[in-house]
């Protein structure tokens, strides 16, 4: 495999976690939204998301783990883009 074909891959997975995190933050919205797209973007990123939940605040609402996993996941991309080329 050639170094461009796995940054393309790593850069098309990134994409496609942070469509879904978005989604699943919209979704959030939306309680009435139950379907099996829902369900598959759940089933997706509940697995990501899950071990990041131990940064939140315990008083607060608000789930910060979406926030953490994609600025993560960009900062683990980008070094792996670099390590490649």
């Amino acid at each position: 495999m050639s170094n461009t074909f796995l940054i393309n891959l790593i850069d098309f997975l990134s994409s496609a976690l942070f469509v879904l995190i978005f989604v699943r933050i919209i979704l959030s919205w939306i309680p009435q939204a139950r379907n099996s797209l829902t369900q598959f973007v759940w089933d997706v990123t509940e697995p990501i998301l899950r071990p990041f939940r131990i940064f939140n605040p315990k008083s607060s609402p608000l789930d910060f783990s979406p926030i953490i996993v994609i600025f993560l996941t960009e900062i683990l991309r980008g070094i792996i883009d670099r390590f490649l080329q």
